[in-house]
């Protein structure tokens, strides 16, 4: 239950995915030494999101236009069997889980409850959801954003959120996707290039706005990865928003 009840928390503060009756989150008395259990991460995100005034709704816009949101009411208990569609795509076993170019339509809306679709200028059309990985530090919880080209081929993963410690998510993106740290004034920047052009990148910050009660500090996490194919390259905002890096300037 306890379980159940984070990730409605969650939810709630990140985006109003779905309307929870408070009554739900604010249920019978729970043990403080269990309650003290895994709290960690889901609570110093939420702790950061009150004080700084953001929502990770912000995170679902873009330039892009939203065409349809594929939403089914009866499928948003988040149970933590993992068998049925949930919130925030249930129980994961890793990070490999989120980034598979395996991954089909059916898949994501297998896993995720509400999705929101859009069609890019370039032919391809994503699937956006929200996604916790879990409680741990080393966790992900943002929007996770996967992108299709017409023949349903999975060409694209997009990620902007944030974890506590970025150590496993540096290791997978080393060793699978074979990224290596570029000198940046960021925290980190991983990239991994072809035919001497960026294919693939994961960006780490910190952000301004700093909860000092959070130990440690929660990181900004946003990576793109695109499937390794002739012509393939980060896209127009990613590269972008690196030459805005190198130059010191904002987006």
């Amino acid at each position: 239950m306890k379980w159940i009840l984070k990730r409605l928390v969650y939810l709630v503060m990140f985006g109003g995915i779905l309307l929870i009756p408070l009554v739900i989150l604010t249920g019978g008395p729970e043990d403080t030494s269990e309650s003290s259990k895994g709290s960690g991460f889901l609570d110093s995100i939420s702790k950061w999101f009150e004080e700084s005034g953001n929502s990770i709704h912000s995170l679902f816009l873009d330039e892009a236009h939203e065409v349809a949101t594929i939403a089914d009411a009866a499928k948003t208990t988040p149970d933590p069997d993992g068998l049925s569609p949930h919130l925030d795509g249930g129980v994961f076993y890793g990070i490999n889980q989120i980034i598979n170019f395996e991954t089909t339509p059916q898949d994501i809306t297998n896993r995720w409850a509400r999705i929101s679709f859009h069609v890019k200028y370039n032919g391809l059309h994503s699937y956006r959801v929200p996604v916790v990985t879990g409680e741990e530090r080393d966790d992900l919880a943002g929007s996770l954003t996967y992108l299709f080209n017409e023949h349903e081929e999975l060409q694209r993963i997009e990620f902007l959120g944030y974890t506590q410690d970025a150590s496993t998510l540096i290791n997978v993106m080393k060793k699978q996707f074979r990224m290596t740290k570029r000198p940046s004034a960021l925290e980190a920047l991983y990239v991994k290039s072809l035919n001497k052009l960026p294919v693939s990148a994961l960006r780490i910050t910190r952000p301004k706005v700093v909860n000092t009660s959070t130990t440690p500090p929660l990181l900004k996490i946003r990576f793109e990865l695109n499937k390794v194919r002739l012509g393939a390259i980060l896209s127009d905002s990613f590269r972008q928003l690196l030459a805005a890096d190198k130059s010191g300037s904002e987006i």
